[in-house]
């Protein structure tokens, strides 16, 4: 383009500077230059007219030829504008095009790395599959030995429950052998009545103890899985508990009956007659029968006091707890079975002791070991030999909270045997 512009202003200067004359024959001259004596005065004037015109015609020429040169120049200006602006143009395309280029490397090695995590993650998912499917398989075995230990726990609690019945029957045996000997026996009935009390006390205590060991080892295992196990634990607890209440319940109907038989046998009156009517009279005036049954009404995730207090009375005959201090009074003498239930609150633990007298006779234990949320359960029973005044309550060993309803869960139970 600069070539271009160059030619063209030369062409058109030597054009300017060497303008022929048609009229002249390509020389330029003067008019004054003109030979007019060779001509005729008829000619002359036509031929200054045509001088004046080439002379006009030259003018224009020349003003057009320096209109040209500067529409030239200014092309020639606005040519080397344009360059700079195609010189720009091409960097700054040069430019975004190495961007692009850096964009579409940089998009390609995203799309590498997309495609490297999507494999992954399709392996992690064929994994997850191959996990899941093992998963299943151990959910399979974990349940048919679930079930086996659960038929097996159901044989162990259907055998202590034969064990007691068992101890039923023999006491019941023990107890006709009383009424036929019944004439032989004097002053010793009460030794003997406080020795098989003992036993049978003994007796129930181991079972229960065997029966806890039992229900604590089944629970460690199968607490971490089923809460419907538990659930079924804690029926199964309650209904045994209820079970052997209305066994010592029926072996005290079935001593009084043979109390009362005793005392129909008995042709005169003897000091043995005396002895079993006064213990006849007060085991069967409602006036001296003791039995009780509290409970809590409510929840607290923080309870760490001494003696746990269950101020809901649900049964008090015989007057024999407060539901202020938490502490049963013996009002009479005698043998007493109490009963504890407490429902730990959540992951937190909780263990107990019901104490005689500030003495610890037995303990119970409420915790998850798992760390699954549960709420788990401690039960336990005691047969306490009391002199009238003795108290029993229920005292923290360890752990903090416990679980209630409005309906009580966490509850503590005694009567008179």
């Amino acid at each position: 383009m600069k070539r271009l512009s160059s030619f063209s202003f030369a062409v058109i200067s030597l054009f300017g500077s060497h303008a022929f004359s048609v009229l002249t024959d390509s020389n330029i001259k003067n008019s004054t230059d003109l030979d007019f004596g060779s001509l005729d005065t008829k000619h002359v004037d036509v031929f200054r007219q045509l001088l004046n015109q080439e002379t006009l015609i030259r003018m224009t020429l020349v003003k057009n030829v320096h209109a040209l040169m500067k529409d030239m120049v200014s092309l020639q200006q606005s040519l080397v504008s344009s360059e700079s602006e195609m010189s720009s143009l091409k960097e700054t395309t040069t430019r975004e095009i190495g961007e692009l280029k850096k964009e579409v490397r940089s998009l390609k090695l995203e799309n590498n790395r997309l495609s490297n995590k999507v494999t992954k993650c399709n392996e992690n998912i064929e994994s997850l599959k191959e996990n899941l499917t093992v998963v299943d398989a151990s959910r399979r075995v974990f349940e048919t030995q679930l079930l086996k230990e659960k038929q097996l726990f159901e044989q162990n609690t259907s055998g202590i429950l034969a064990d007691i019945k068992t101890e039923v029957r023999y006491l019941s045996i023990t107890l006709l052998d009383l009424q036929k000997h019944s004439l032989e026996i004097d002053k010793n009935i009460p030794e003997l009545i406080d020795n098989r009390y003992e036993l049978i006390s003994g007796r129930l205590n181991d079972s229960l103890e065997a029966y806890n060991t039992e229900l604590r080892s089944a629970n460690d295992k199968l607490s971490l899985t089923l809460t419907d196990l538990q659930k079924s634990q804690q029926t199964m607890t309650d209904s045994l508990s209820d079970h052997m209440n209305n066994t010592i319940e029926g072996l005290q109907s079935e001593l009084k009956q043979t109390q009362f038989e005793q005392l129909k046998l008995s042709s005169s009156v003897s000091s043995l007659e005396v002895f079993r009517l006064n213990f006849t009279n007060k085991r069967c005036d409602v006036s001296t029968k003791v039995a009780f049954t509290a409970g809590i009404t409510s929840s607290d995730s923080s309870w760490s006091g001494s003696t746990l207090v269950f101020p809901k009375i649900i049964f008090n005959t015989g007057g024999g707890y407060n539901p202020t201090t938490g502490m049963f009074t013996a009002p009479v003498d005698g043998h007493y079975v109490f009963f504890v239930s407490v429902q730990s609150y959540g992951t937190n633990d909780i263990r107990v002791d019901i104490v005689l007298n500030g003495e610890s006779k037995v303990k119970t234990m409420a915790y998850d070991s798992g760390g699954n949320d549960y709420y788990e359960a401690g039960v336990n029973l005691v047969v306490l030999k009391l002199n009238q005044g003795d108290k029993v309550w229920v005292k923290r060993y360890t752990g903090n909270g416990y679980y209630s309803d409005s309906v009580p869960v966490t509850t503590f139970s005694g009567f008179l045997l």
